[in-house]
């Protein structure tokens, strides 16, 4: 998780301490925009935010078209014209987005581990009639990383933040995206080679996997079940990303119907074909609108500082900006006694941050509307084991700091400005969802409450981040799906 202050004094020695640890940049088929003058980037490519510390402007979010068109040419399984029409049949396309900042190496561990499950259960999936499904389905990958001006600096020379781009080449073809930043962070190549040993993995012939009851698009096959191999070599994504984690836009640029791997001859996202997300990540999502709540140089700008944490023991001395900022610029929490849990916690629109309905408008107006067709959520993120009905909202408290971490709860509250839904001395920390929980609810309110058997539809899930099993999450999300896909006719 650990974002951290991003201060070049202080960086690197954070970067293997804590809930996570301070992150930044991974390889990728990613492509940046265009940075204007001003330090601006416009989003008609992926947005990225380029530069370095010092940099000012903001990134400008694009319009959504209208009525994505989804083209590309027809599957040749099932009767492509009824899967068209009716938005649903037995076709699913499935996006991970995954946190590859430097603390999330045993969270990879524990989702590859998790992946015989999720297939198994897909290739057995029953429909709400009571059919085998046979699904047809796509599986992409990209990262959270969306680059950030506070992360360039300390990037490595080879790394290029994805920026929504599929990732779909073997991790033990990548191992050096498994060395993390700093002297301190460990090498975690197990993350990768542990189920994808070197020269002996299976990668996709596309950006993306490919498998239905007939076959699939994996080009070399070992022992056991290839489409599970190719998933496990492809899904860790390393610890050298951005600890400016942005999964709500990588989610968007991932899903932009005009991107590559979206009009190609054989298309990630196919007409008629249910959607589903899976977002992994142990912080809260800050997808930049404006850099400049974000710039160093504006230390002493109160209009560019709000947001900042301060200083320790100097209240209104504010020093740096840190992950923090991403916290205070989208929630807004009250409280009215001494004790570190707050009363309530909601999101709010401050400009500093992408608005959330950049994504409700693409999920819900657009796919889940003009395009009908079905998208589902499973957010892996950080809330209590127990689920996201006991998540407290609440500062940093010393039972938090878990055994070898040496940062105080102080500091911990200025890294990040809101204190963990989850601690686990395997994981480390995970921050709440913030605004990511609002935009996946909106999935659950999103069904017409005259159509029958629509009514309270859930479409959205939460697993946390600290949970070493994962398959409860996968469970959840493909019991929602069951009662959207079903056998093609």
């Amino acid at each position: 998780m650990r974002a951290a202050s991003f201060a070049p004094a202080v960086l690197l020695s954070l970067l293997a301490c804590g809930p996570g640890a301070p992150e930044m940049a991974t390889d990728t088929a990613g492509s940046s925009g265009a940075a204007t003058s001003e330090g601006t980037t416009t989003v008609d490519g992926p947005p990225t935010t380029s530069g370095a510390p010092g940099t000012t402007g903001t990134t400008t979010s694009s319009t959504l078209p209208g009525g994505l068109d989804f083209g590309g040419p027809e599957p040749t399984t099932g009767e492509p014209d009824a899967c068209a029409a009716t938005g649903g049949c037995n076709r699913l396309d499935l996006l991970f987005v995954i946190d590859n900042s430097a603390g999330m190496a045993d969270e990879q561990k524990n989702l590859v581990a998790a992946l015989p499950h999720l297939v198994t259960r897909l290739r057995q999936l029953v429909g709400e009639d009571g059919v085998p499904v046979g699904p047809d389905v796509h599986v992409m990958v990209t990262t959270t990383d969306m680059d950030h001006p506070l992360c360039a600096p300390f990037a490595k020379p080879d790394y290029f933040p994805a920026m929504g781009a599929p990732i779909a080449t073997a991790c033990a073809e990548r191992l050096e995206r498994f060395t993390g930043l700093g002297p301190n962070v460990p090498s975690r190549p197990d993350v990768c080679l542990d189920a994808c040993p070197e020269g002996q993995f299976e990668v996709p012939s596309d950006p993306f996997v490919h498998f239905t009851p007939e076959g699939d698009n994996v080009l070399e096959g070992g022992d056991g079940d290839k489409v599970i191999r190719a998933l496990q070599c492809i899904m860790p994504q390393g610890i050298d990303g951005c600890g400016i984690e942005s999964p709500l836009e990588a989610m968007l640029q991932a899903l932009d119907p005009s991107a590559a791997w979206n009009t190609a001859p054989e298309p990630f996202l196919r007409p008629g074909a249910a959607l589903a997300i899976v977002l992994v990540s142990d912080e809260t999502d800050c997808s930049a609108l404006d850099l400049r709540h974000f710039d160093p140089k504006n230390v002493d700008d109160p209009e560019f500082n709000v947001f900042w944490e301060d200083s320790q023991g100097v209240p209104g001395n504010k020093s740096e900006p840190t992950s923090a900022v991403c916290w205070n610029a989208s929630m807004t929490c009250e409280d009215s006694d001494p004790d570190l849990a707050y009363d309530s916690c909601v999101p709010e629109e401050k400009g500093v941050l992408q608005p959330i309905s950049r994504y409700t408008e693409l999920l819900v107006d657009v796919l889940g509307g003009v395009e009908d067709k079905p998208v589902h959520m499973l957010v892996v993120t950080g809330i209590p084991l127990t689920g996201i009905g006991d998540l407290v909202h609440r500062g940093w408290a010393p039972e938090d700091l878990l055994p070898g971490e040496f940062d105080s709860p102080e500091q911990l509250e200025f890294d990040y400005g809101i204190g963990p839904g989850c601690s686990s001395e395997a994981t480390g920390h995970g921050l709440p969802p913030g605004r990511i929980r609002q935009l996946c609810e909106a999935l659950d309110v999103a069904d017409d409450p005259g159509t029958p058997g629509d009514e309270g539809r859930s479409r959205c899930c939460f697993e946390s981040v600290c949970n070493p099993d994962l398959a409860g999450g996968f469970d959840c999300l493909l019991d929602n799906l069951a009662h959207d896909l079903r056998a093609a006719r």
